[in-house]
């Protein structure tokens, strides 16, 4: 009597937890509205662009990515003006928090003025390839590109070692990351400006007057800053906007959700956005970052025919002979297969005026658009896309997608929900006191 009680009061309990669990949903695509509606295949397309589906990359040749000291040690050097020439450019003058990371300027500007529009930092430790053209292949090595260039910063690797070693609390941070920092404040051994930089006989010759030891010293303190500076951007990523609610309402069979994520206009432009006899966008923006991290010949106008921007095709001799790439001895992996390095492709007519594809995330906060800021409104972008000029340099890859008035309104429309806030703490997006 006793165990059919037991078994009796099992049987009810199985029941109960029957019935607590929610029979899955399924959706009747016939009662959405037709914008709304998507097969199979459509539903995996959005998938692979959904943010949830990103697999975050770690950088291998950064021993320092997730050190939590290196990051705040790399947020101080990220807003800090006095390694500049001048004192006040810091990387955070063209790579605003406020801003999405970027400046608002169509062309950087440092102590002079560029030729190249401002890339974001956010998401930018994913990528494979760095600036537009690629001429670096790691987060830090891109960082260390800006201190000696005359345009930007105008300083030098032992300008900017002294500032570190000079600052009590600078070196105390490099310290508790690196350990101890060798003692430079010989300045006839370590000039305090330095490098061997073509632009700036001053600093080369500075340079040339050095052992290779000491060089060597420099070299490394500088890496580990700008490793150090790798570790805080790698933190500053985007979260999930309007499109990836969407995409797990999707997922999750809630049509409420769905209907009231996205207006018609926006999914009839998601529609636009992933069909590839239409739009054709995924050809180049596709995976979570709306990226396929590549370089593409675009037909962009050239700022200055005179002085054609060749792109991708110089990047490729520069990441070659870039003294801090991946088959460098500052590698901190003992992988050094570096396939995507010996592997790249090189061929002129690939490369030729090629330029690196962005992500789209929250790309109505980074205009002006294209490698030199040549368009100021999304709507102008598509139109160039829609009929794309013939290039003035290789080879243009783009097909007339010939979209209606009504299609580029709608595409643009969705592109606003990729929209964003920054997935990082709020500490990191502000000037340290």
């Amino acid at each position: 009597m006793k165990n059919a009680k037991i078994l009796s009061a099992s049987i009810f309990t199985a029941l109960i937890i029957s019935a607590c669990v929610s029979t899955p949903k399924k959706i009747d695509m016939e009662k959405l509205p037709m914008e709304h509606r998507w097969d199979a295949g459509q539903i995996s397309t959005l998938e692979n662009l959904w943010l949830k589906n990103l697999e975050p990359k770690k950088d291998i040749t950064n021993r320092v990515v997730d050190d939590p000291d290196a990051a705040t040690l790399g947020k101080k050097l990220f807003f800090d003006t006095r390694f500049s020439a001048d004192g006040n450019i810091a990387c955070a003058t063209c790579h605003k928090p406020e801003l999405h990371f970027t400046d608002g300027l169509a062309q950087a500007k440092g102590l002079a003025q560029t030729k190249r529009n401002t890339p974001t930092i956010v998401g930018a430790s994913q990528h494979t390839w760095y600036f537009v053209d690629g001429r670096t292949d790691s987060l830090w090595a891109q960082a260390m590109g800006p201190i000696e260039n005359h345009l930007e910063h105008g300083s030098s690797r032992n300008h900017f070692s002294h500032e570190i070693y000079k600052d009590a609390d600078l070196r105390a941070g490099y310290e508790r990351v690196f350990g101890p920092m060798p003692d430079i404040s010989d300045l006839s051994r370590f000039p305090y400006h330095a490098g061997p930089i073509k632009k700036d006989k001053t600093a080369s010759k500075a340079w040339r007057s050095m052992n290779k030891t000491d060089r060597k010293i420099i070299n490394n303190i500088f890496v580990n800053s700008a490793k150090a500076i790798a570790a805080f951007e790698t933190q500053i990523q985007p979260k999930s906007s309007r499109f990836d609610n969407y995409v797990e309402a999707l997922i999750n069979k809630d049509s409420n959700k769905m209907l009231s994520t996205l207006t018609t206009d926006e999914a009839a432009g998601l529609k636009v956005f992933i069909d590839m006899d239409k739009g054709k966008c995924m050809i180049c923006h596709n995976g979570p970052l709306f990226t396929d991290l590549e370089f593409h010949n675009i037909a962009t106008p050239p700022l200055n025919v005179k002085r054609y921007d060749f792109g991708r095709r110089k990047g490729v001799s520069q990441v070659k002979r870039n003294s801090f790439n991946c088959l460098s001895e500052y590698n901190d992996s003992k992988d050094r297969s570096c396939d995507e390095l010996k592997y790249m492709v090189f061929h002129e007519e690939e490369t030729m005026a090629a330029f690196k594809t962005p992500s789209l995330r929250n790309v109505t906060k980074t205009a002006p658009y294209m490698h030199a800021g040549q368009y100021k409104t999304l709507s102008e972008v598509i139109k160039h896309y829609n009929k794309p000029p013939p290039t003035k340099v290789g080879m243009n890859k783009l097909l007339d997608i010939d979209l209606s008035d009504l299609e580029i309104k709608q595409l643009e429309d969705f592109l606003k929900t990729l929209d964003s806030p920054i997935a990082a703490d709020i500490s990191l997006l502000s000037k340290p006191k």
